[in-house]
Order: structure tokens, then sequence, then C-alpha cells
């Protein structure tokens, strides 16, 4: 009988540990749920859709990522709320004042066949130090149609995109995108639309210190930098691009605002270093300046302007060196009825005093050509595109000052 009971007791022992066990196994199993980020979708239903330059949303999801639901991921970084450190493998869509000063860091957007980041109305958001690659379609995407203040795109890395790496509508204004490396991108139209590195509609922006190469497609289509409106370009880095570095287009409204490119080093495109087309009347530039880059090109004039019907834009061309590789002497293309304003830009086709001009290496040797060369000239940037100061006494031509 004791035999019976204690062998009776060992089987509900081991019955209860089985059962404890089970119960583990299966806390264990819902330990890493895929769910999705708990960001605002736009629930109006809008015509997204502007023109001729930008590609509809679609039916795009909020993106998921591999570390649970985004109301435990946020985090406060001063005043602003964070998205960090998550990949994400789907769309991710930022929409509504709700989300006003959000910050988007070190995130990782791969392996995604619609835009890997969609913004909508909403304003002062911040996308820092984050990858994108390996794209079927947009990276970072401002919805036209859709309107934002201030949005800040910096540090990022955006390459293997078969779309346009960074597209702002003309409703977003005061964007900024600084310090980004953009490459290997713009390998194809996407639904119809020509890609390009920075693709930038909206009024008062500023492009700074990115570099872009290796941008546009096999048939010649994709520019490193393409704007329509007004704003600053400055310090980029633009190589080996297959259509021209910088573009300004003005089939969106130009505001009548002043374009200002300066710093810039710009080579080894297949087209123009910078193009502008001026050939709509209905939306002019007030004035573009183009002044102290170093450009090259090897078969075409460095800067051409169409710009036959905006005879009210001011075009203005000094302290530049432009480079010719091919020995031709046309340097600026421009119409005869409003040429550019030129003054004190250094021309040539061969090298001129560079550090490495093969490798181009294009900071100046103690005898170069360029140094001293625009002496004289009132107004220029205080700083140059490595943040040397200028010294009106003293003014070297191009982007580099000679230290």
């Amino acid at each position: 009988m004791r035999v019976e009971r204690k062998v009776i007791a060992i089987i509900m022992i081991l019955s209860m540990w089985c059962s404890f066990a089970s119960c583990d196994d299966e806390f264990v199993e819902d330990q890493n749920p895929t769910e999705d980020v708990d960001v605002i979708e736009d629930e109006n239903n809008d015509d997204d859709s502007t023109g001729d330059d930008t590609s509809e949303e679609g039916n795009t999801e909020e993106g998921n990522t591999e570390e649970g639901n985004g109301s435990d991921d946020t985090s406060k970084d001063g005043n602003r709320s964070t998205i960090e450190n998550k990949v994400f493998n789907e769309t991710l869509i930022i929409d509504g004042h709700e989300n006003d000063s959000l910050l988007i860091k070190n995130c990782t957007f791969e392996n995604i066949d619609d835009i890997a980041l969609v913004i909508k109305t909403v304003d002062e958001i911040i996308i820092r130090d984050c990858i994108f690659r390996n794209l079927n379609s947009h990276a970072i995407f401002l919805q036209a149609g859709q309107n934002s203040n201030n949005i800040t795109i910096e540090g990022n890395e955006i390459y293997d995109v078969s779309g346009i790496g960074i597209f702002a509508g003309e409703g977003h204004i005061n964007t900024k995108c600084i310090y980004n490396k953009i490459h290997d991108v713009a390998f194809v139209d996407v639904e119809g639309h020509t890609p390009h590195g920075i693709y930038l509609c909206g009024k008062n922006f500023l492009i700074e210190d990115n570099t872009i190469y290796n941008c546009g497609s096999a048939d010649g289509k994709g520019l490193g930098i393409s704007v329509r409106s007004y704003g600053t370009i400055s310090k980029n880095k633009i190589y080996n691009g297959r259509a021209s570095g910088i573009a300004f287009s003005s089939d969106h409204p130009a505001f009548n605002g002043t374009l200002l490119i300066e710093n810039n080093v710009i080579f080894d495109n297949y087209e123009n270093a910078i193009a502008l087309y001026l050939s709509n009347e209905d939306s002019p530039l007030g004035n573009v300046t183009v002044r102290f880059n170093t450009m090259l090109s090897d078969n075409k004039p460095v800067v051409y302007a169409n710009s036959w019907k905006s005879l009210s834009s001011e075009l203005e061309s000094y302290g530049n060196i432009l480079i010719r590789a091919d020995g031709d002497d046309n340097y600026i293309d421009s119409s005869s009825s409003n040429p550019f304003s030129e003054l004190q830009n250094l021309y040539s086709n061969k090298d001129i005093g560079f550090i490495d001009f093969n490798a181009r290496n294009f900071h100046l040797k103690s005898n170069a050509e360029a140094l001293n060369f625009a002496t004289g000239i009132n107004e220029f940037p205080e700083f140059d595109k490595e943040n040397n100061r200028r010294i009106s006494s003293g003014l070297d031509a191009g982007a580099y000052e000679y230290k």
C-alpha cells in the first residue's frame, strides 16, 4: 500500500513539472512578436499626386520592426519623441501634427519594394544617421499634395535605391538636406517618373555638404541634385553621374527667389556640371548666382542655361574654376538675350595647379593659377567648402582656399 502511494505521488510530481515546462515554452515563444510601429496614417484619402514629378503612395502600410510595438520603443531626446535603432522592411508613414518634432535616428530601411519613408503633413521632423538600402522605389519621400515646414534630413547613407534618394513636393518648405551620402541611386523610372539623387520642389531649401555619386540610369537620366524653386546648394561633392550634377527646371512655382550655388565640387558627370532650364516664364526665379565652385566637364559646356523665355531672371557667375577636358572653349552656354554676367572665373582645359588632377583632388598647390585670382570680388562666401575662412585681400577662385 505504501509503495502504491509513493508511485502515485511521483506520478503527480512529474505531471506538475511537465505542466510548468509547457508554460515556459509558450512564454518563450511570445517574447519577440512582430508588430506595427505606432505612427499616424492619413485618414482623409487626399489626392497625393501632383503634376508629372511624383509617384503616388498607393497601398503602402506602416513599417514593421523586429522589436515590438512603437509605443514601447519611443523615448525622449530633449523635447523630441524618438524612433531609433529600428529595422524597417515595410513602408513607414509619418503624418499629422501629433508627430511634430519627431526624431528618427540610427534606423535601417532595407529590402522594401515600395517607398521606404513617407513624410506627409508634419513639421520639424529630423531624420538622422539612418541607412536606406536595397530599395525598389524611393528612399525618403516628402509626399506631394501635403505640407511640411523645416524637415531636416541629416547624416544618412542612401544607396542601392532604384528611385529617388530624397524627394520633397512643393508644399514642403525650408527642407534641409545636409551631410548625407547618396550613391548608386536613380537606376530606373519609378511609375514613369525620372528619379534623381536629391529632388526638391519646395521653396527656401538648404542642400549642403552632401556627397552624391554614381547617380542615374544607363539611358542618361537622373540628376545628382534637381530643384524646382529657390534656396541654397552649397559645399556638395557630385561626380560620376549619368546626367548633370545640379539642375533647375521651371515646371513648378519658383516664387521669384534667388538660387545660390556656391562652394560645390562637381566633376565627371555625363552632362553639364550645372544645367538651368528657365524656359517657363510663368514660374521664374528672381536670379541665379553661381560662385566659387570647382567644376569639370568632360565634353559639354560646364554651365548651361536655357533661358529664352525667362528674361526677368538675373544670371551671374563669378569666382569659379571651370575646366573643360575636351579642349572646347564654350564653358558657359546661355541665351544671348539673357546671358550670364561673368566676373573673374578661371577657365581652362587642363590642370591649373591642383594637388592631383588625375585623381580629382582639386585642392590647390602653392603655385596654382587660382591663387588670388578672385581678389577684388566684393560678395563671396565667408568660408570655403572645408570651412576655411576667405579673406577679401587674397581670394582664391574655386571651392577651396589654399591653406
